[in-house]
């Protein structure tokens, strides 16, 4: 028997199964080798309304998938010696409220103790990004947020704020805006074209429309924690988004495909990385303990896991409209990820869909 046929026959099943039965509109996913893509499929529809088939070409919004390309940013500054990651925050970025106690690394690792105030309300619509102050944003919520909530660096506790203010780290340390780096200095280094993957919608009418079941728990709660102008019409039992931006394009922002990350992840499977060195690449996987010494499940931008005993490095992604997860298995040598038009903000759940698709090919 063929065992990679046998795996695509597997995972075929189970991806169609999943959009038959409505839990999600569309999907894509790829298995990546060192040798470059073992298996890529598509199923689905981009929007419930149209009905349009998910292509390849079709782009999803990201959410925090976004985080793990901002680490490796940030890991190549240092690997260039424009900043160093075991100095303060305010070191190079001082409009914050948290002052000199917050180190980058801990920024990195989720041990910073900097906030995590609900984001669902983050967002701004396409049609209002050209007049759209991320900075005033950003002040916006430091000053609503000003405590740290633990000492830095003595726990793990997820933030979107952290990763937001890591943006700003770039900006200040390459003197360009962080989209501007991450197209020069990761993007086009990955050969991720202008089309496949950046910040804004490259085209409107290969973009994936965001849903969310009408009557779940959640079709109920979001729509009271949102603001109403993101919603369009219904349609089959969904609402749908209009085209909406996260306002820290660091956190969340990543607009993309998942061939094109898939670039991404075929570059860390290789042995030497076109992105930095083999210390900071080494830096970037290294797993990380708090100030006790006790192991957290992180490293400086991925999470720690296993399926089905298999040791991954992970990022899932969810917000309103869509969900991801990325992940790197080093011992199989194969890396995965997947992109979805379905809301989910729980980590579990992603988890659980991207086990159950993976074990096809572990």
């Amino acid at each position: 028997m063929n065992i990679t046929s046998n795996a695509e026959k597997k995972v075929e099943l189970c991806l169609k199964q999943l959009v038959r039965t409505g839990k999600v509109p569309g999907i894509q996913y790829v298995v990546v080798g060192p040798e470059g893509i073992r298996y890529e499929a598509c199923f689905g529809v981009m929007d419930v309304l149209s009905g349009r088939p998910v292509t390849p070409e079709t782009t999803f919004m990201a959410s925090s998938v976004t985080k793990t390309l901002t680490a490796a940013a940030i890991l190549q500054l240092h690997d260039r010696q424009l900043l160093d990651i075991n100095n303060s925050l305010s070191s190079y970025y001082s409009e914050q409220p948290f002052g000199d106690e917050v180190l980058i690394v801990q920024l990195l690792n989720q041990s910073s103790g900097v906030p995590n105030p609900m984001p669902l309300r983050w967002l701004h619509l396409v049609s209002n990004h050209d007049g759209f102050d991320e900075d005033d944003a950003l002040q916006r919520v430091l000053a609503r947020h000003a405590a740290l909530r633990f000492k830095p660096g003595t726990r793990y506790a997820y933030s979107n704020l952290s990763y937001w203010l890591l943006g700003k780290v770039i900006e200040r340390v390459s003197g360009v805006e962080y989209e501007k780096y991450m197209r020069e200095h990761i993007f086009d280094r990955l050969g991720m074209s202008r089309e496949s993957i950046a910040f804004v919608i490259p085209d409107k009418d290969h973009h994936a429309c965001g849903h969310l079941k009408k009557w779940s728990a959640m079709g109920v709660l979001m729509p009271l924690m949102t603001d109403k102008d993101i919603y369009d019409k219904p349609a089959s039992g969904r609402r749908r988004f209009k085209a909406v931006y996260m306002n820290g394009p660091a956190y969340g922002g990543m607009v993309g495909t998942a061939r094109a990350f898939s670039l991404f992840l075929h570059d860390q499977l290789t042995k030497n990385t076109v992105l930095f060195s083999d210390a900071a690449k080494a830096l970037y996987f290294s797993h990380q303990t708090d100030a006790s010494g006790q192991a957290m499940e992180t490293t400086l931008g991925w999470h720690l896991g296993s399926a089905g005993g298999i040791k991954f490095y992970g990022k899932p992604g969810g917000g309103p409209g869509y969900q991801s997860n990325i992940r790197i298995y080093p011992d199989k040598k194969i890396a995965t990820v997947w992109l979805a038009n379905e809301t989910a903000v729980s980590e579990s759940t992603i988890h659980a869909l991207t086990n159950k698709f993976d074990s096809c090919f572990l």
